[in-house]
């Protein structure tokens, strides 16, 4: 599963990436649901994300990751 979210976030335009999604959808729904409903609900928000270059997008995960980790140690 892990794998196929990934081909979503790393696809290199908005397009593939919501073609990657329904893909997800198509083999994941019956088992994890609210993921890929969680993403169609955010997607007017996430769309601008693939406007960015593959290095920027990296900058962005870790950056996130960071601050996740550091939220949850505060």
């Amino acid at each position: 599963m892990a794998s196929d979210l990934r081909g979503i976030y790393t696809a290199a335009t908005a397009e593939r990436a919501e073609l990657m999604l329904g893909e997800f959808e198509d083999r994941w729904d019956a088992q994890y649901l609210p993921i890929g409903q969680s993403w169609r609900r955010n997607w007017s928000r996430l769309k601008p994300f693939f406007d960015y270059t593959p290095e920027i997008r990296r900058v962005i995960y870790t950056t996130n990751a960071i601050e996740s980790v550091s939220m949850s140690h505060a």
